[in-house]
């Protein structure tokens, strides 16, 4: 009997025990959630680190690692440490639809960077709508990303229809009487496009032609050829850099690239189109972050930008040791503190409150790669219009800073 009494008391206390710390380890979180102060915040990165965008993806996770690397040497946000979980899309939007929603249901992802390509991005913005994930896109353009069906999403570069008004105005301005459109046949090319006829009808102004290819053909001849038969004197470039630079060899070979200037969209700006492109990347001017391009003499950018250009150099190494863009590398840098100055200005993980936020507060966020962002509460695009500038590339230095265009 008394063995039995024992053992049962043995239980009792037992289960008393596990009683209290169970109510201790739940009245601990409760106070966390309470307080809105988390215990760990998860940041998915979604991009497409192989295949033909890589050096998009990757530019991206780099960018993010950094920035986390930082931040939680330095006490983590809100006093919680971050954490990346992190996928490779390749580009695809079936496989980056199955990981967000991974990430959003497995993981528990607090936010999402990314996905780094537009199409993918599309396929997987109304999940996290609907789970009201805030996500910043650093580097996807297309237009159609950023409207009021997606209340959570944020963008940091330049969108198509932006970028597009830019470039069809820099050719008007300089006088071109013929003006061609390329683009491949892709989303991402097709609104490419879209937009730029819209911005050239808002100009008044009619293309000599229009063409398209498919991405990656490894023979564009017949685009030049077509640039050629309509005497264009201004092509506008609405591809990728290993794209863009096979046009421009191929303008060589039919000895048309001195009779033409070429002017791109920023992506375009991929860090190996000099060494694609050849003695014709000098006739290519593109669009870019003016904080990121040198004036005429310098060979250093403005401090705090050099500053994050070295950031990068002695992180990831010089440009001959990595096939990213520091400039690429500095947006997913940038989204990843904006997601924490938010949050701290804020005082929470909530969506609804961060999101509060990065609508009416953002001028005090101190950027590396613009000057200052431009949300507002009625639009997410937050690259700053008036920073986007004509730049060199076939004239660049340390092989990924622009110079100014003359």
């Amino acid at each position: 009997m008394r063995r039995k009494s024992a053992v049962s008391m043995s239980s009792i206390i037992l289960s008393l025990s596990l009683l209290f710390t169970g109510c201790s380890s739940t009245n601990d979180d409760t106070a966390k959630e309470a307080s809105g102060k988390p215990k760990e915040i998860v940041i998915g990165n979604i991009g497409a680190m192989t295949g033909s965008s890589a050096t998009l993806g990757v530019a991206q996770s780099q960018g993010v690692d950094l920035a986390v690397k930082e931040i939680n040497a330095n006490g983590g946000i809100l006093g919680a440490k971050v954490k990346v979980v992190k996928r490779d899309d390749g580009a695809d939007p079936t496989k980056s639809k199955t990981f967000v929603e991974e990430l959003v249901d497995k993981e528990k992802v607090d936010f999402m960077v990314g996905p780094t390509n537009s199409t993918p991005a599309a396929a997987s913005m109304a999940f996290l709508q609907q789970n009201k994930i805030i996500s910043i896109l650093p580097i996807a353009t297309s237009t159609q990303l950023i409207n009021p069906n997606n209340p959570y999403a944020f963008r940091l570069l330049p969108s198509n229809a932006i970028q597009a008004k830019a470039i069809v105005k820099i050719a008007v301005e300089e006088k071109a009487k013929k003006i061609a459109l390329v683009a491949d046949t892709s989303a991402l090319g097709t609104d490419g496009m879209s937009v730029m006829e819209e911005a050239m009808k808002s100009q008044g102004v009619t293309p000599a032609v229009k063409v398209t290819y498919k991405a990656d053909d490894a023979d564009m001849t017949p685009v030049a050829q077509k640039i050629k038969d309509a005497k264009a004197d201004v092509a506008l470039f609405w591809t990728l850099g290993a794209d863009g630079a096979k046009i421009v060899r191929a303008l060589e070979r039919i000895d048309y690239i001195n009779d033409l200037d070429i002017i791109g969209y920023t992506g375009l700006n991929m860090p190996n189109f000099t060494e694609l492109a050849g003695p014709g990347a000098n006739k290519v001017k593109t669009v870019t972050a003016g904080s990121w391009a040198l004036d005429t003499g310098k060979e250093e950018l403005a401090p705090k930008y050099w500053k994050m250009y070295q950031k990068v150099v002695s992180e990831y190494g010089e440009k001959d040791k990595r096939d990213t863009s520091a400039g690429m590398i500095a947006q997913a840098y940038d989204a990843v503190y904006l997601l924490k100055w938010a949050i701290e200005k804020a005082g929470t993980t909530d969506s609804d409150k961060v999101k509060k936020v990065l609508e009416t507060d953002i001028k005090d966020f101190d950027s590396v790669y613009v000057n200052k962002y431009a949300f507002t509460k009625e639009s997410h695009e937050g690259f700053p219009v008036a920073e986007l500038l004509k730049v060199k590339i076939g004239d660049m230095a340390y092989g990924e800073i622009f110079k100014k265009a003359d």
